[in-house]
């Protein structure tokens, strides 16, 4: 206790500027830590009082920079209960800062936000960098998380992730261009033959450039579109998504169509991180009529629009004998098992995820802070239990919200394994082939994904210590 106290010492006053880089390493191999640990304290002691170690009586939680940008009561809340929440130093979406602490047996938090269990989960609890909430919840609370999301956030018998912000795969169109096309505004097209067509429509009477825009990432595209089909297309032995399976093949086949509708540029990697997409520039810019992703992509992206209430979500079409799953996830928080206020990183997380405020300003935004609707919403069943009892009027005002609730009865979270986002990051390529024409089979193009992916789990297999490098999203 008396080392971690030291190491702590070092980092605040590392942080606060007290001390240059020489001084910052010669103590941090006074007391034995990492090099990486060293090196990254070195660099933030120079370009900014970032963090400060949590100390006993001084909570500390960190947060992905996006979910504080978009929900501001993540802080003010924090503010009010004596939490301190800072940004996470999450370059990338890298948890390397976290594991290389805990290798140290430290945490300069006591809990992180921004974990999605599918990317995530496993890395961090097999290096024991995190720990399972299992034990500090109080009584009843396990119980009220929404059954799928509990299960999406356990590993190997304990609950890891502690969710807070939902997100649903949907479809989503601009009624201002589909009526301009011709098509009932209110009237969300049932099977993907349907979107398409619709999507034609839009193209062909010129309301718009484009029919439909979409992500191209696998679990924000091919997944869902897999799931509408079937969801049975995980290996059982390795957590893998299957490229080659019937659903997924059907699902490229079905993105194929879509190809001519969407931006040239659609299938374009981008920037990983916060850089805006072709498919949100060209909602955002009111150039599509259709478009298919989480669902607070199109409150983000319609935020600008002259009318923004001209937003239409529905659930996410199917063939006509699919059984209708789309994707869900959610993103939440995880237990430092270093870290050193565990019971007050619960009392805030439980009071976060029962804040009306927090609710209210993710669905109607808040002026007063320029936050716009995201459309996150919780995953309590008590929180809605009390609004369907005493329905706020924002809550009357937004029949949405049931809507996007409902569409997680035949969503399926994403089977986890140990590759994480390179599972996904090694099969795109080989997948994107057949949409842009360089493959001409579908079926071919799917078992070059999935050989890919089986053989980067391998090379994982065989150097464990691989599992504590994965990079996300």
């Amino acid at each position: 206790m008396t080392e971690n106290t030291q190491v702590q010492q070092l980092f605040r006053d590392a942080t606060s500027g007290r001390l240059n880089r020489r001084e910052v390493f010669q103590r941090g191999i006074a007391l034995g830590l990492s090099a990486n640990v060293i090196g990254m304290l070195a660099l933030n002691a120079v370009k900014s009082p970032s963090a400060l170690a949590a100390e006993e009586g001084k909570p500390t939680g960190t947060f992905y920079d996006w979910m504080i940008n978009l929900h501001p009561r993540i802080s003010s809340l924090g503010e009010e209960l004596g939490m301190k929440v800072e940004t996470a130093p999450t370059e990338n979406f890298g948890n390397d800062r976290f594991i290389a602490e805990a290798n140290d047996q430290m945490s300069t938090w006591d809990f992180y936000g921004g974990v999605t269990p599918f990317l995530e989960m496993i890395g961090l609890a097999e290096s024991g960098t995190i720990e399972p909430w299992t034990q500090y919840l109080p009584e009843g609370l396990a119980a009220d998380f929404v059954p799928a999301t509990m299960t999406e956030g356990t590993y190997k018998g304990e609950f890891y992730v502690w969710p807070l912000l939902l997100d649903i795969n949907v479809q989503m169109r601009n009624t201002g261009i589909t009526t301009k096309a011709g098509l009932d505004p209110e009237e969300s097209p049932a099977t993907w033959d349907d979107f398409i067509a619709a999507g034609q429509k839009v193209m062909d009477s010129g309301a718009a450039p484009y029919g439909i825009v979409w992500d191209n990432r696998d679990w924000r595209s091919l997944i869902p579109v897999t799931h509408s089909i079937s969801v049975d297309v995980y290996d059982k032995e390795t957590g893998l998504f299957q490229y080659a399976s019937d659903a997924a093949v059907e699902a490229l086949e079905i993105m194929k169509r879509m190809m001519p509708l969407g931006p040239a540029d659609i299938l374009d990697p981008g920037a990983v991180d916060n850089n805006v997409k072709p498919d949100e520039a060209a909602f955002a810019a009111e150039q599509a009529g259709f478009y298919f992703k989480y669902q607070n992509a199109g409150f983000q992206f319609s935020a600008n629009w002259p009318d923004p209430s001209l937003l239409r979500l529905g659930a996410l079409p199917k063939t006509p004998t699919g059984v209708g799953g789309t994707v869900f996830w959610d993103t939440g928080a995880v237990l430092f098992t270093y870290g050193s206020n565990k019971p007050a990183a619960v009392s805030y997380l439980e009071a976060l995820s029962k804040d009306e405020q927090m609710w209210k300003e993710s669905v109607t935004g808040n002026p007063d802070e320029g936050t716009i609707p995201v459309g996150q919403l919780p995953v309590l069943n008590s929180v809605w239990a009390a609004w369907a009892a005493t329905p706020p009027d924002w809550y009357t005002a937004n029949p949405w919200m049931l809507s996007v609730l409902g569409s997680l009865q035949n969503a399926s979270a994403i089977a986890p394994n140990i590759l994480g986002i390179k599972q996904f990051d090694i099969a795109r390529p080989e997948w994107h082939k057949y949409l842009s024409g360089e493959v001409a089979d579908a079926k071919t193009a799917g078992q070059a994904a999935q050989d890919a992916a089986l053989a980067e789990y391998e090379k994982a297999i065989a150097a464990p210590s691989a599992r504590t490098r994965t990079r996300w999203f």
